[in-house]
């Protein structure tokens, strides 16, 4: 079902839209709550969990590679598992209402000066079940930090959700402290609907 969405481009802003010095504001009462996101690996990156097994804030496994996660305890894990809410969902309720539902793991990232994810893909095509929503929050294009899908950098109004095709090779280089979220929605014919009518359009 993603080549319904394909179909409009790899990279969709969309009207969904929060003031990011507001939701910074909203997060400094969990400032003590971030954990390492990928602690096997040195990546400059901590994380806070939106949605959880548990809906709690220990960050295991919801902020753990799950396939890392799946060989080291012989367990199963699907992104859609990780759909209880913690309390610091509640900032970001302008994304996930129209999405009721339908939300997966989902989490904040900040990262360091020389924070990174290398080149990777999250996903395989055709065997794809949830799409990637993208919320800028601080610092979150260049110079400061570049995501770069495949060799384009992107570019984001800080705020704003956007659907990006995680299923092609992308990569984050944070030149400074930068913070977003991450939200994995299930596809189906309800979530593209409603991404799709909230395309920003173009003048």
């Amino acid at each position: 079902m993603m080549w319904k969405i394909l179909q409009y481009g790899n990279f969709i802003a969309t009207d969904f839209y929060k003031k990011p010095q507001d939701i910074q504001k909203e997060l400094e009462p969990y400032s003590q709550l971030w954990k390492p996101y990928n602690p096997r690996k040195h990546g400059g990156r901590e994380g806070l969990s939106i949605t959880s097994l548990d809906g709690g804030f220990s960050g295991v496994p919801d902020l753990d590679s799950t396939r890392e996660y799946e060989e080291k305890n012989n367990t199963i894990l699907s992104e859609m598992m990780f759909n209880k809410k913690t309390q610091a969902a509640n900032i970001m309720e302008t994304y996930m209402k129209p999405f009721e539902g339908y939300i997966g793991r989902s989490h904040f990232i900040k990262m360091d000066k020389g924070g990174h994810f290398p080149p990777h893909r999250d996903q395989m095509l055709p065997e794809v079940d949830t799409m990637r929503l993208f919320i800028p929050i601080k610092k979150c294009n260049p110079p400061d930090t570049w995501f770069m899908l495949e060799r384009e950098p992107l570019y984001f109004d800080h705020g704003r959700a956007y659907f990006i095709n995680t299923c092609i090779e992308h990569t984050l280089f944070s030149c400074y402290p930068s913070l977003f979220a991450v939200f994995n929605i299930k596809i189906n014919d309800e979530t593209i609907k409603t991404l799709l009518a909230n395309m920003q359009r173009k003048v």
